[in-house]
């Protein structure tokens, strides 16, 4: 599952990370950045963001009739549901993440996923909690590998230069698919709101957790699934898989308390490890 991530990169940051080549272009452009009301409420850079928070999500431009391919809408964490009256925060169901083998039957899911209301959310990595003796948890941080001596926690080992020639050359940052949805109270405020897909862990996490977030390892993978117009739900649904190629470690209890949002929640305890064919990357 995934109940808390990090996402620390300004909004113009977060921009170049997602560039992209469009379709019949041999340049890379950066996304579009278009801000939504969300109760009031801006994304704000966090090492320890919850559900509930608002984190940037990219989704395709035709959802907006915008000229861009692909745009970032500031999206809140957790699916309120359409139905739900009153306060968008007291509705009490647990939306923060949705199961891929119930998508397609859900009362809640079923119609965002059947309109193609797909999108990607990203961050740095997410955190997750192993089980040790006792009632005790031990949280983890899972990362994709990084190269040119990048560390993900560490954002003075961090390049922030684009180009159009040659793209991001900052962290590689996590991308998980997920499902969007807009909702309008009462009074009329408008607030868009996700929830990130899950599936059966792989042998990769399944020590830690028998569930994982669907991610998103390639451009190709996040333009098919953003391509509502071309690709159906039950298409879209077979390019996500278990990704093996993961990094992760032990951080720091500080993490448990969603107050605390401290540059340390993401730092590593002890030595960093990776799945078996990672090592190349480290």
């Amino acid at each position: 599952m995934c109940g808390r991530t990090a996402c620390t990169l300004a909004p113009e940051n977060v921009q170049k990370a997602l560039s992209y080549k469009p379709k019949k272009s041999s340049k890379y452009v950066k996304p579009e950045w278009r801000e939504a009301s969300n109760g009031g409420r801006n994304y704000k850079p966090s090492h320890n963001v919850c559900p509930t928070d608002i984190t940037p999500v990219l989704i395709s431009g035709a959802h907006f009739s915008c000229e861009s391919e692909r745009i970032i809408q500031p999206m809140m964490w957790g699916m309120i549901p359409p139905w739900h009256q009153g306060d968008y925060k007291s509705h009490k169901l647990s939306t923060n993440n949705c199961r891929i083998e119930n998508l397609d039957s859900s009362k809640l899911y079923k119609k965002p996923f059947l309109q193609g209301q797909r999108c990607v959310v990203v961050c740095d990595g997410f955190y997750e909690w192993q089980t040790t003796k006792g009632k005790d948890k031990q949280p983890y941080f899972i990362y994709m590998p990084q190269v040119n001596d990048i560390k993900i926690e560490d954002e003075k080992t961090w390049s922030t230069d684009f180009n159009e020639n040659e793209g991001w050359k900052g962290p590689n940052l996590l991308k998980m698919a997920a499902l969007f949805d807009r909702w309008v109270s009462p009074e009329g405020e408008e607030i868009y709101s996700y929830s990130i897909i899950t599936l059966e862990s792989n042998e990769t996490l399944s020590w830690l957790h028998h569930r994982m977030p669907a991610i998103l390892d390639s451009d190709e993978l996040v333009s098919s699934w953003l391509d509502f117009g071309h690709i159906n739900g039950s298409n879209a649904l077979e390019l996500l898989k278990g990704v093996k190629l993961l990094t992760w470690h032990k951080v720091s209890t500080l993490v448990n308390n969603s107050r605390n949002k401290d540059v340390t929640c993401n730092k590593p305890l002890t030595e960093k490890y990776s799945s078996p064919m990672n090592h190349q990357f480290q």
